[in-house]
């Protein structure tokens, strides 16, 4: 279980992928949700990842997109961080 402090208050969570990126971030996939966790710690949720069984996640290397394996769906699905547009 991972916890972390997020805008909403304290967060308590089974993660089921983490990745990270160049500028010190963390993204973390729940079993709904993917988490941008900030160099200072600092957690956002970037979208939704509803009907999902994410078994794994990676970073691309700019930063600006992250890739979730979804394996009840047999879909790679790319996540916008900036704006949590999901695309399949």
């Amino acid at each position: 279980t991972l916890a972390l402090e997020g805008e909403d208050g304290p967060l308590s969570l089974g993660p089921v992928g983490v990745a990270s990126d160049h500028a010190g971030a963390w993204y973390v996939a729940t079993k709904d949700s993917l988490l941008h966790v900030s160099a200072a710690g600092r957690v956002r949720r970037v979208a939704a990842l509803p009907a999902s069984e994410v078994n794994s996640i990676a970073a691309s290397p700019d930063g600006s997109a992250v890739y979730v394996a979804d394996y009840s769906n047999s879909k790679i699905r790319r996540v916008e961080v900036a704006t949590g547009v999901v695309t399949t």
